[in-house]
């Protein structure tokens, strides 16, 4: 029975988030809430554990047999809080503004360096974890450029959101808070174990810029003694597109500092000195009173990032409630024990890669949450009766983000596509075509450092 009411919340979890009928907020809460209040009636179970399952996984739980306490949603929910918060500030103070001129100016008219100050730039930009930014800042700063000389639309798409597909997966991320939420990992360690393959795949994003940059050398028959430079005009409009963002909230008397804060926070994350949420708690005060310093300008910048920042949030600690009824109801592990069935025994060892492989599609077409949640959890689940951990379970389930880029449930895509004159299953098609060596590049490389059991 308890496999049944399982099966039916994870469809209708999925159904009703893909075809939009509830928010995320909503999905997360509401879909669990009555499938947990049929676990009640049906079972010798009773409203005051239903809270308490949803209790555990909001906050902590204790195993009473091991002693080890699992952390909930709580932790992952502050951090992406505070994270998006500093990152937000960071975009505000122009960070990320000296770095992203210099490759503009660097570009002149030599369409290989407008490839690659295009890859560098839309890196530098994504770093603050937001698609629909970098995405917006990047067309801005590049598209005319590419009109002005004749360069194929289609490649600024491509390269474009090649670096956004990878640094989607930085620890104030949504698809890590994801998966670590999801299958209880802590993010620290889940992100030190994707650290060596999304340095590769980025490799790989400058490498497929240049080799898109010659390509269009060899097209227009540009050469170094050409006259390529860009006139006047069109530099300072693609530097506009920069500087003109919130000119009045950008501090570049600070820059040094702002920088060696940001470096350091995130020296410390990477190196679990201290949880996530405490260092960018500290930092965005740290942040708002040196830049601001005025209450008055310090509260509008509060209120303006809330909406970032809060929407995620709500998400994840939504997500306590599916997965804690999930888990604490028994429906994860009958899950479990049906796939395990069904599963044979020769290929329960390989799962990994299997799933790494499968979860490609799966992460394309269906809502992230809808992945994470509804079907990663529980495969975690069977994967560990198999002697796989749940951190390579996790790794293995982030693999798909290769093509995560190419979803049609990111809205801000289709802004891509459409500023670039591309039908969607156009840009799908070609990034597919350029890009498909990025799923090999994780495989191999997180089969070589060990966090993908083959």
């Amino acid at each position: 029975m308890l496999l049944v009411l399982a099966l039916l919340m994870i469809v209708s979890f999925i159904l009703l988030l893909s075809k939009n009928k509830l928010s995320i907020v909503g999905a997360l809460s509401l879909v669990p809430l009555f499938f947990g209040v049929l676990v009640v009636l049906l079972t010798d179970a009773n409203f005051t554990d239903l809270f308490q399952w949803i209790t555990d996984a909001l906050f902590y739980k204790v195993n009473v047999e091991t002693g080890k306490v699992s952390m909930g949603v709580i932790s992952p929910g502050l951090l992406i809080l505070f994270a998006v918060m500093y990152f937000d500030l960071m975009l505000n103070v122009g960070l990320f503004d000296p770095l992203c001129e210099f490759f503009i100016k660097k570009a002149k008219g030599d369409p290989l360096k407008v490839t690659i100050a295009t890859v560098l730039t839309a890196t530098v930009v994504t770093m603050n974890g937001d698609t629909t930014t970098t995405i917006i800042i990047c067309v801005a700063a590049f598209l005319e450029l590419y009109k002005s000389l004749n360069m194929k639309l289609s490649y600024l798409a491509i390269i474009l959101v090649t670096p956004i597909g990878i640094f989607n997966q930085l620890p104030w991320g949504g698809p890590t808070i994801a998966a670590s939420t999801a299958m209880e990992v802590p993010i620290n360690e889940l992100f030190s174990a994707l650290i060596p393959g999304l340095l590769c795949a980025e490799v790989f994003a400058i490498f497929l810029a240049y080799r898109l940059g010659k390509k269009e050398r060899n097209r227009l028959g540009w050469s170094p003694e050409s006259d390529g430079e860009i006139d006047h005009e069109m530099m300072e409009k693609m530097l506009d597109s920069i500087r003109e963002k919130d000119p009045e909230l950008k501090r570049p008397k600070l820059f040094w500092f702002n920088l060696v804060l940001t470096l350091g926070i995130l020296y410390l994350l990477i190196q679990g000195v201290a949880h996530g949420a405490v260092l960018f708690m500290i930092g965005s005060a740290i942040v708002l009173t040196v830049n601001y310093r005025k209450v008055s300008i310090i509260n509008e910048r509060i209120d303006e990032i809330a909406s970032d920042a809060l929407a995620p949030a709500l998400a994840t600690f939504a997500a306590g409630i599916f997965s804690g009824i999930l888990s604490g109801s028994g429906m994860a592990s009958a899950l479990a024990e049906g796939m395990t069935m069904i599963i044979p025994d020769g290929l329960g060892t390989h799962m990994a890669p299997i799933y790494a492989i499968i979860s490609a599609p799966a992460i394309t077409f269906l809502p992230q949450d809808a992945f994470y949640f509804g079907i990663a959890k529980v495969v975690s689940e069977v994967m560990e009766q198999y002697g796989i951990t749940p951190i390579q379970a996790a790794v293995a389930s982030m693999v798909g983000q290769a093509f995560r880029l190419v979803s049609p449930v990111i809205p801000a895509l289709f802004m891509l596509t459409d500023s670039t004159e591309m039908n969607f299953v156009d840009f799908q098609k070609k990034y597919v075509r350029y890009c498909w060596p990025i799923l090999i590049i994780y495989l191999i490389v997180y089969g070589l450092t060990g966090v993908l059991p083959f």
